[in-house]
């Protein structure tokens, strides 16, 4: 992973064998990034990505594996407890035109990645709504 700093946003390029969510947690705790949108594309050969089940409130995840171009990743960056917690999905066709897209768990990247982390001020931290069982805003500020 490698990246710059322009103004309030982060330009991260991926390499061959960089996993995005492990790179893009090590730069939200390396830079303290406690409230950011992610936004990118790239290509992958490695991946697995999940469906959240409203009855069983658990991700199935998938995983998969060939030639894949990223059409999007969009997500965020907030803290869970204080510590980064983020929150991205992805969308990946291949070759025949299949697309496949859902709740990122992890992808390697098979070429490179793009990423654009831009930082907002504020912070917002994550608890657990009841009625869902997911980690929704908490409004800090």
């Amino acid at each position: 992973m490698e990246y710059r700093k322009y103004g309030n946003t982060y330009i991260v390029r991926l390499d061959v064998g960089d996993e995005i969510m492990e790179s893009l947690k090590k730069l939200a705790v390396d830079e303290k990034i406690k409230l950011a949108q992610i936004n990118g594309l790239g290509g992958t050969s490695d991946f697995t990505i999940a469906i959240r089940n409203h009855v069983t409130r658990q991700y199935d995840p998938t995983d998969y594996t060939g030639r894949f171009e990223i059409a999007n990743i969009h997500g965020n960056i907030t803290t869970l407890n204080g510590a980064p917690y983020l929150h991205v999905h992805m969308g990946c066709g291949n070759e025949k035109g299949e697309y496949r897209g859902g709740h990122l768990v992890r992808c390697v990247i098979g070429a490179t990645a793009e990423i654009f982390v831009t930082v907002y001020n504020g912070n917002i931290d994550r608890q657990v709504d009841d009625k869902t069982g997911l980690h929704v805003f908490k409004f800090l500020d």
